[in-house]
Order: structure tokens, then C-alpha cells, then sequence
């Protein structure tokens, strides 16, 4: 065991982390004893670290993310592990199960998760076209698919997100649709006032969000919030691959499992334009509900699409796939292609 002025920094989040510190939660946890650690390489926020123990393989999640810019520790592994388990045990997606949560801080300053490593290759849309040929790659997209369905297993009686004091979940004033249209509406403000956003696109967004108040109501079921390639492990399975863990539950909540299609089936029409119907049409035949989903839909893009926006977008050095665009010309474009994927 090293010093503590010894002890590596898996990341600038986590910090510097020892070894002693790390035995000593694998030690609380009853997970065989520590063997050694390593840093995780992907990862936009860097809470992670592959641990390996006498007992296996496993994925430590620590430095819980603030809440409304103000720390509050308890949150984030909390629903995370709620949400975990209630996808193991009702859907049978591959969920990293069992997911251990030690609410204390007393090791490493913050609470913190260990979780099973989960099996398979971690890709995003750029490494996985190197990585696999195209049948391969369609199998991924038709497991996806299968996947996000087999998600939508659990429900609740309406759409909310887990609270902490409560230990249950808390149901959304006004519904999902006024959660995405809160989300969408302080994403859009603040591009505006960055200069990236167009009265024209403030229109066209206040329409959205008026034409999503009076649609139809949809069933209350998972949503991960964030699922892509880059949240999935994948592998070679009976010959086929298919999709082996989910990770990164930190967005999850219950409002309507659709959400979870749109994300990637976007992403693929960007990237390998030929694998966003495969998406679909998994999703649609193992299950999946588009009861009234095309009223829905214009909401779940301008929600998606704002964060993309606002995080790349800058007056003076905007991306080349913004270029000649403005967000209603851009959200529309992909909304236009992701209807005629689901008419």
C-alpha cells in the first residue's frame, strides 16, 4: 500500500485516490480483497475507476455530481442504485447488478458506488465503425433497439424522478412534458443570451412547447435519459452481438421510454444514416409503444438537440455540421427525418 502523498489520481474529479482507501472499501462492501486499480479513459465527467479484486471485476463511481449547483452528496448514487436494481429486476436488461452503495464519506470524502464491470467493448459512433464491419454494426443498432423496449418494462403511475428525502419517487407537477419543456426552455435562454440562438428559434421553440402541452398523454415507464453507444458495453453473443451492460444512470427517471429511441436514432441519422430505421424497427417489433408518439416528438428533439447546441455552438467558432444552420433549422431537419422513421 502506498503513502497517501503517494496515492495516484485516477482523475482530476476523483482526485487522489490510495490504495489502502480503495481496500478498505472493497473490504466494507465484502468484495474479496484489493488487488489494484485503473484509471477509466472514456467518460465526460471522470467519476469512475476500474478496481479489480479477489472477488472480480468492478466499476467504483465516486465524486457525486451537485445538484442545482449546490453539493449535495446524497442525491445522485441514490437514484442511481434505485434505478439500477428496479431495471434488474423488472425488465432484465443488463444492468450492473449488484450495485453496492455506501451512503458514507468517511473513505474518500464523498459517498460512493461499486458495481459490476460490465462484460464487453465500450464504443462511441466514430471507434465502432473501425472496430466492426457493418454487419456487426447492425446487430448493435438492432440490440439497441430490443434494448430501450425491454426498458420500458418498468413503469410507475406517472412520470417523476427519485427523491432522496422521500426514498420513492416524486411525481412531476406537469408531467413529463413540463419537465422536458423546463429543461428545453433554461437550455434555450441561455443560448440566446449566448448569442447562439435566434428570436426566430425562440419562436419556433415556444411553439413546441405549446403544441407539447396539449398532446396526448403517454404511459409513465424508464427513461435513462442518456442512452448511446458511448452508456453501453457490447459483445459477440450466440453469434450475434448484442448489447451486454448499460451504464451511467445518473439522468434516469420515469417519463416515456421513447425518449431513450430518440437520442441515439438521431445520432445514427448523423453518423450511418442506414442503421437509424434498424433502430426503429427493433425497438417497434420487441414491443415498443408509439401510441400518439409523433405529438411527442418535436418536444423529445428540441430537448435533445438544445444541450448539443448549446455546448458546441459559439459566435465565433461554430462546428462545421452548424454551419449555414440556425437550431430550428437543424432540430427541424432531424425531427422531419425521425417522423418518417416512425410514421
Amino acid at each position: 500500500m502506498q503513502s497517501m502523498s503517494a496515492a495516484p489520481v485516477y482523475s482530476e474529479r476523483l482526485g487522489a485516490i490510495s490504495d489502502s482507501q480503495l481496500a478498505a472499501a472493497v473490504a466494507r462492501l465484502d468484495l474479496g480483497r484489493f488487488v489494484s486499480a485503473e484509471p477509466v479513459t472514456g467518460g465526460l465527467f471522470g467519476q469512475n475507476l476500474f478496481l479489480t479484486t479477489t472477488a472480480g471485476a468492478f466499476v467504483l463511481r465516486g465524486a457525486p455530481h451537485w445538484v442545482n449547483g449546490r453539493r449535495d452528496d446524497r442525491v445522485q448514487f441514490a437514484q442511481e442504485s434505485f434505478f439500477i436494481r428496479r431495471v434488474h429486476e423488472q425488465t432484465g436488461a443488463p444492468a450492473p447488478w449488484p450495485c453496492h452503495y455506501d451512503a458514507s464519506s468517511d473513505i474518500f470524502g464523498w459517498p460512493y458506488l461499486v458495481m459490476p464491470r460490465m462484460p464487453g467493448a465500450c464504443f462511441d459512433l466514430r471507434t465502432i465503425r473501425r472496430a466492426l464491419p457493418q454487419p456487426a454494426r447492425r446487430e448493435v443498432a438492432t440490440s439497441m433497439g430490443e434494448t430501450i423496449a425491454r426498458l420500458q418494462r418498468l413503469s410507475a403511475p406517472a412520470a417523476g424522478a427519485f427523491d432522496v428525502d422521500l426514498g420513492a419517487i416524486a411525481p412531476d407537477r406537469e408531467g413529463y412534458a413540463g419537465f422536458l419543456i423546463s429543461g428545453l426552455s433554461t437550455g434555450a435562454v441561455g443560448a440566446e443570451a449566448a448569442g447562439i440562438m435566434t428570436a426566430a428559434d425562440m419562436d419556433w421553440i415556444g411553439e413546441v412547447c405549446r403544441s407539447a402541452g396539449v398532446a396526448p398523454s403517454r404511459p409513465a415507464t424508464f427513461v435513462h435519459g442518456d442512452f448511446k453507444l458511448d452508456n453501453v458495453t457490447v459483445a459477440e453473443r450466440d453469434g450475434a452481438w448484442r448489447v451486454t451492460g448499460l451504464f451511467d444512470f445518473h439522468t434516469a427517471r420515469f417519463g416515456d421510454s421513447a425518449y431513450d429511441l430518440a437520442r441515439p436514432t438521431l445520432f445514427y441519422l448523423d453518423s450511418e444514416p442506414a442503421l437509424a430505421p434498424v433502430i426503429v424497427d427493433a425497438w417497434r417489433g420487441a414491443g415498443g409503444d408509439d401510441a400518439h408518439l409523433a405529438a411527442s416528438l418535436p418536444l423529445y428533439v428540441a430537448h435533445e438537440r438544445v444541450s448539443l447546441w448549446a455546448g458546441f455552438v459559439k459566435p465565433d467558432a461554430r462546428p462545421a455540421w452548424s454551419a449555414g444552420e440556425t437550431f430550428r433549422s437543424w432540430s427541424e431537419r432531424h425531427l422531419e427525418r425521425l417522423l418518417a422513421l416512425i410514421a
